[in-house]
């Protein structure tokens, strides 16, 4: 009887031990994993793509704080008007198919760049963190994000 108690101590402190090593090494890999001189060093191209999309994101939320954009044009006696300011007299003038076209582009290209963002940091989350994953998208499907 003696032999199995110092049999399961032995086993018990080899467990711990274990799981002492294996939570060394998952401190190590989530602090890897938030590091981000070392996201840049492993992954040059996401990061680019994150700090474009990150400059795309706040560049439209300053602009919707700022308010609509004004727009200048030249009054027939040559000064420059702004519309909608009580002096000018013709309406404002409509963006250019152009520059219409640009703006939903430029929209559409913030939107896929944020989606790809999206996709790999739950994907590095999901290695650093198993199930993260399907409490992400639990939590998605709860709020009505499908």
């Amino acid at each position: 009887m003696g032999e199995t108690t110092n049999q399961i101590e032995w086993e018990i402190a080899q467990k711990r031990s274990e799981l002492s090593d294996n939570l060394i090494e998952l401190k190590q890999r989530a602090k890897a994993a938030f590091d981000w001189r070392s996201q840049v060093e492993e992954r040059p191209g996401t990061m680019v793509a994150v700090a474009f999309a990150g400059g795309v994101i706040l560049s439209a939320l300053f602009r919707a704080l700022r308010g609509p954009a004004k727009v200048y044009a030249e009054h027939p006696t040559g000064n420059a008007v702004e519309y909608g300011s009580p002096i000018s007299k013709g309406s404002p003038r409509q963006p250019s198919k152009l520059a219409t076209a640009t703006r939903k582009n430029l929209d559409a290209l913030g939107g896929a760049l944020l989606g790809i963002v999206a996709t790999r940091a739950t994907s590095i989350l999901e290695g650093v963190l198993p199930g993260f994953q399907s409490e992400f998208e639990r939590a998605k499907n709860s709020q009505g994000q499908i």
